[in-house]
């Protein structure tokens, strides 16, 4: 990779590390009552204060939606466990099972034709952050989960992931998760990432529309190791179908998407 390429990936690094940081700060504020739950609820009252997570993670991801190169990249952690204010009004502190609503953002990395060759014709895409809500389902051995997120900067489309976990803890501090993946887009995001004009030079013309735009399976794994530290580590593999699937812009890259991400999260908490 050229000087000029990495210089490139450094800095949208830094956007992404800054963005995350910034919608975490402000979620932490402005997260919609939906999810609160009284601090009884819970059991012992929690004092009021915050706990939350901070730490980063390698990312092995492709270098857009539908390529076949893959990037490597550092990404933040960030989580909110629990936040009490002094009035009893809690948000996050159950350790497992129950119904929640909370936040969820996403940031999709530029596509430009500078860096993959095979992409020369097609109109580049900005760096684009989404905002958005996720609604889960947790019990014992089992989570249901689903978020749809607004697209702001590259595309102003919707899009968001659904999935169904088992959960296992065969030891102390070690959770393992495993299950089925959907991702999902609008009419907008589509054609911002799959669409071809017409009269582009050496590609076909293609109108993506909305729907189902992948299927897979993701795994999840999380070591505690005490009251501080953690490590967390990701696996995924997505298969594009439906339009998405059968754009131009797939055909040069590939249709089986694979994700890997391991990090470490140091925990912290605060009492007002």
């Amino acid at each position: 990779m050229s000087r000029s390429c990495v210089e490139t990936e450094i800095q949208m690094t830094a956007i992404r590390s800054f963005s995350a940081v910034a919608f975490a700060a402000a979620v932490t504020v402005a997260v919609p009552a939906t999810t609160a739950q009284a601090a009884d609820d819970y059991g012992a009252s929690a004092p009021p204060g915050i706990e939350f997570e901070l730490g980063a993670a390698a990312n092995v991801a492709p270098r857009y939606e539908g390529a076949s190169e893959m990037l490597v990249t550092p990404v933040p952690l960030i989580k909110i466990n629990r936040l009490t204010l002094p009035n009893g009004f809690q948000i996050g502190g159950r350790d497992r099972g129950g119904l929640s609503v909370s936040p969820s953002f996403n940031v999709r990395g530029a596509r430009k034709s500078a860096d993959t060759p095979a992409l020369t014709g097609l109109s580049d895409v900005d760096l684009a952050i989404e905002f958005g809500a996720e609604i889960s389902y947790e019990a014992e051995y089992f989570r249901l989960h689903a978020n749809l997120r607004r697209g702001f900067g590259g595309h102003e489309g919707w899009a968001g992931e659904a999935g169904a976990d088992l959960i296992v803890r065969p030891m102390e501090g070690l959770r393992v998760s495993a299950g089925p993946r959907i991702s999902y887009a609008d009419n907008r995001y589509m054609d911002t990432y799959f669409s071809v004009p017409a009269g582009t030079a050496g590609f076909a013309a293609f109108n993506a529309d909305g729907g189902i735009k992948s299927y897979g399976v993701g795994v999840g794994l999380r070591q505690d190791f005490d009251n501080s530290w953690a490590i967390i580590g990701e696996a995924g593999y997505d298969r594009l179908t439906g339009d998405a699937g059968s754009s131009p812009v797939t055909a040069v890259g590939s249709r089986d998407q694979f994700s890997v991400r391991l990090g470490v999260v140091r925990k912290f908490r605060f009492d007002f």
